[in-house]
């Protein structure tokens, strides 16, 4: 809210009661002494008048002059002189202003009113109409401006310091001369608001109660009963609360350590004025004593444990009511009770700790802790262990961990329950069995196993430390490939389902296998891990995947999709095949053509056969068409101008049973077929 609307519910509030507002009078110009013939406008200032109508009368020496909020003098008189007062109705009159008529040559013009901060202007006035020269002013009869043709003595931010007896001198020219004048006026400096004071309540402080403290300073009155003013407040000479509208600093709540000595201080807005108060005292009182901890009972385990909080009430507050509350290694394990005991009904070792208490008044206002006691509770049960049958196991493999501890003499071991969890998560709720078991371990069962022991008498748990089960892989998850790897129609494919058997249980593991088509049973367990297709068409393509299992069907693990395609272009791919075989026929048709013409050329010399060689036996029947070019025998030497002869011959049956490494025969059995020169 601004300062000026804060103001002005002010006013609303004192007009609504009915209370008195006191005007102040004012002069326009602002000058408490004029020369005859001059003009001079006094009001009648009550501050803001809220839209509402108001009667206003003049008095002047104490007697009714006027009529109105303003008072005009169009052409001052000596007679004009006196105290003059304003009175609105409703409201109180106001304090007299004195207004001084002159009809000699100078006067010393000063405000009508002079408060801390304001800059003013004192003015040495000559008679209007006459010519004026050198000035000099006066302060306390000590020269505060030498001989200057300026008339005006400007002081600004104006202090307690300023009061005092100003005198000015000046040269006025008149009868043809120029002479001196003087005149003298006494001006006041008053307060722009008192030196605050700091009032309290309440009286005296106790902890929990809400301190308040309250800067009281008073305004004027009008013109300057609505100047906004800021106040801050201190604790030790350090602030606690800045420069703001508000009178009032409270602390809710209030402690020991708010105890000091408080002041305030007040300024303006714009800071030219500030007074701060004397410093006062505020001791805070204690609510109740400190705390301390007993012990009622011996401490063992599985014993009732008492534990009571004691402290003393301030006697001025003999009647409050208090709540208590336990901790243990700084954590609650009592919330607030008007009780200030901490019973346990059986005592474990987990209540050994540091043990403090906590006291506050029902409203939260006031709260303290004790000193810490440090309880030892002995121990009647130990800590669990976990044993495992073994630390390493196979999927499919049975698994049993038992949770251990040792037991106190006076324990009985069916008041003991035990509970197993793995990786945090319950395995097994509370029983009388130590063991848990697992017929058949799969690899989620691998993890940090825990155990936990309890009595039924006492629900407080004991935890084991982690231990680490592994189950291992009986077998790894199939991978189903497929050969050839590319595909088309006509082609046989083999799928084999592929896994890797831990090598403790190759001998011993027999698995099973089935495999699927677009998720249907299309070959059923057995222990083959193959399966072929003859003939793959077009409907054969799908996703295919295969499962592994044991015998016991205790373990299973499924393949991912693999994806075969039966070729859908098979009439491209013959009309392919057809075109490159004829392409073959006619290149060899070409090639055998090129042979035999090359054979019947004018310039081939055959050699004619002899009687020997044509003589053939059985044994020498042709069951063959294989061609072999003979070589030249290793010690044949040509002669000169005789052609080089290359020999093609038909082997028989006989013949081809003779070793590859004999090239060369000269059995009369080998039909010439060819002969070609060569020069």
């Amino acid at each position: 809210m601004s300062a000026e609307m804060s103001v002005l519910l002010l006013w609303l509030v004192l007009v609504r009661e009915g209370a008195a507002i006191r005007p102040a009078v004012t002069f326009t110009p602002d000058y408490k002494k004029i020369f005859t013939s001059e003009q001079i406008t006094m009001t009648c200032d009550v501050g803001s008048t809220i839209g509402e109508r108001m009667d206003y009368i003049w008095y002047k020496d104490s007697e009714q002059v006027y009529n109105g909020q303003s008072y005009i003098i169009q052409y001052a008189k000596t007679s004009h002189s006196g105290s003059y007062q304003c009175q609105s109705r409703p409201g109180e009159i106001s304090d007299p202003a004195r207004l001084e008529v002159s009809h000699g040559w100078v006067i010393l013009q000063t405000p009508l009113y002079v408060y801390e901060g304001d800059d003013i202007y004192i003015r040495c006035h000559h008679y209007p109409g006459y010519r004026g020269g050198w000035t000099r002013f006066y302060k306390d009869n000590r020269i505060i401006r030498d001989s200057s043709d300026n008339g005006e003595y400007y002081i600004s931010n104006v202090t307690r310091t300023a009061a005092g007896i100003y005198t000015c001198t000046k040269e006025v020219y008149h009868d043809g001369l120029y002479y001196k004048h003087g005149d003298d006026v006494s001006v006041s400096v008053q307060d722009l608001f008192t030196t605050p004071t700091i009032s309290v309540t309440p009286q005296p402080v106790i902890t929990t109660d809400k301190l308040s403290l309250t800067c009281q300073t008073s305004l004027p009155p009008p013109p300057r009963h609505n100047t906004q003013l800021w106040i801050a407040f201190y604790r030790e000479g350090g602030i606690v609360q800045g420069f703001e509208v508000s009178d009032t600093y409270e602390v809710y709540n209030v402690q020991l350590e708010d105890s000091g000595k408080y002041s305030c201080e007040v300024e303006t807005t714009d800071g030219r004025v500030r007074k701060r108060s004397a410093e006062t005292i505020i001791q805070i009182g204690e609510f109740f004593s400190y705390l301390s901890i007993n012990v009622m009972d011996e401490l063992f385990g599985g014993n009732p444990m008492t534990l009571t909080c004691d402290t003393t009430l301030s006697p001025y507050r003999p009647t409050t009511r208090l709540q208590f509350a336990f901790y243990r290694d700084g954590r609650k394990v009592q919330d607030s009770s008007p009780s200030n005991k901490y019973e346990v009904q059986s005592a474990q070792l987990e209540d050994s700790g540091n043990y403090t208490c906590e006291v506050e008044t029902t409203d939260g206002r006031v709260r303290k802790r004790s000193a810490e006691t440090i309880i030892q509770i002995e121990d009647l049960i130990s800590h669990p262990y976990i044993i495992g049958t073994n630390n390493l196991g196979f999927e499919g493999d049975p698994m049993t961990l038992t949770c251990d501890a040792t037991l106190n003499s006076k324990i009985k071991p069916r008041e003991v329950q035990f509970s197993f969890y793995r990786d945090g998560q319950k395995l097994q709720e509370f029983s009388p069995s130590n063991t848990y078991e697992v017929q058949s371990a799969q690899l989620e069962d691998s993890g940090n196993y825990t155990c936990y022991v309890r009595t039924l008498k006492n629900p407080t748990m004991k935890k084991s430390n982690e231990s680490y089960i592994l189950v291992t892989e009986l077998f790894s998850p199939p991978v189903l490939k497929v050969s050839p790897e590319l595909v088309k129609d006509g082609d046989n494919i083999t799928l084999t389902c592929g896994t890797n058997l831990t090598e403790h249980r190759l001998k011993s593991a027999k698995l099973q296998y089935v495999f699927y088509r677009d998720g249907r049973n299309i070959q059923g367990f057995s222990s083959d891990n193959k399966y072929e297709v003859q003939f793959i068409q077009e409907e054969h393509s799908g996703n295919y995947s295969c499962e592994i299992q044991t015998p016991n069907s205790k373990i299973k693990k499924r393949s991912q999709n693999l994806h075969v395609q039966g070729s859908s272009d098979s009439s491209l791919m013959t009309i392919l095949y057809v075109s490159l075989g004829l392409l073959l026929l006619i290149i060899i048709t070409l090639v055998v053509l090129c042979i035999y013409y090359e054979c019947r050329s004018p310039r081939n010399n055959p050699q004619p056969p002899t009687a020997d060689e044509n003589e053939y036996t059985p044994e020498d029947e042709v069951h063959g068409t294989i061609l072999e070019v003979t070589s030249r025998p290793q010690n044949y030497e040509s002669e000169d101008n005789e052609p080089t002869v290359i020999y093609a011959a038909v082997n028989s049956k006989k013949k081809r049973q003779v070793k590859a490494s004999q090239t060369t025969s000269e059995s009369p059995t080998d039909v010439y077929q060819n002969v070609r020169y060569h020069r």
